[in-house]
């Protein structure tokens, strides 16, 4: 794993957590690999003490698990881990939607059925690529509204976990796998149902939706279990 010594503008500690997420998002760390801490530490030309506190805030975001005498080892997705993510996720985001629901107007509504639009399109031709690209655009055009930070800190934390290691699934999102594309369909109808709620439902309505019926992991464990490749 070749990488290049970091600048030192800003705490090194960020800039080698910054580095590790990047080599994750990337995937050049795989869920299950063990992070070689020395080479680490002769390629970017830090000290062992901002790796170990990048190590540590990685573990504290469940991304990582520090194992005493064996080292730290990048965490693979299971189902109990999903279904935690399913529940934190439900939660934090039916509270933000639910607060800014008074907030909505027309002109956002009308970027979210447009994106929900394009999408349909895509997916009628048996192009799943974009899916997943356009679902963060609808949630974080509808998140950018609500100004709770630590939320909104916590919700996307909680949401790459999901996504940061997706890839191992994307490619069975196609007509091959019907299971999986009517899922992808499915999901893209409650996006339309959050966008009718928002025009004409309540704020209690919208987060009881979002909780109860998007985020819901019991109706689609069979599809996430088949998505990641995962067993029971």
């Amino acid at each position: 794993m070749k990488t290049t010594a970091l600048y030192r503008p800003s705490p090194l500690r960020k800039q080698v957590y910054d580095h590790l997420r990047e080599l994750l998002i990337s995937d050049r760390l795989k869920p299950g690999d063990f992070i070689n801490q020395a080479e680490l530490i002769a390629n970017l030309g830090v000290s062992r003490t901002p790796l170990r506190e990048s190590l540590m805030q990685l573990e504290a975001e469940g991304f990582v698990s520090i194992i005493p005498c064996r080292g730290v080892r990048i965490n693979p997705l299971t189902l109990d881990g999903i279904r935690h993510i399913y529940q934190i996720s439900g939660a934090l985001e039916s509270a933000a939607l639910e607060a800014i629901f008074p907030l909505m107007r027309k002109e956002r509504l009308d970027i979210l059925t447009e994106i929900t639009r394009r999408t349909e399109v895509l997916m009628k031709n048996g192009n799943f690529s974009a899916c997943h690209e356009n679902d963060v655009t609808f949630h974080e055009t509808v998140l950018e509204l609500c100004d709770n930070e630590e939320l909104l800190k916590m919700l996307r934390r909680s949401r790459e976990r999901l996504y940061h290691f997706s890839d191992i699934g994307a490619h069975n999102l196609s007509e091959t796998r019907p299971d999986l594309a009517i899922w992808e369909r499915e999901y893209w109808a409650q996006h339309r149902k959050i966008i009718s709620i928002f025009q004409n439902g309540a704020a209690r309505e919208i987060a009881d939706y979002v909780r109860y019926v998007h985020w819901d992991f019991d109706g689609v464990k069979a599809q996430i279990t088949a998505f990641y490749q995962l067993t029971n």
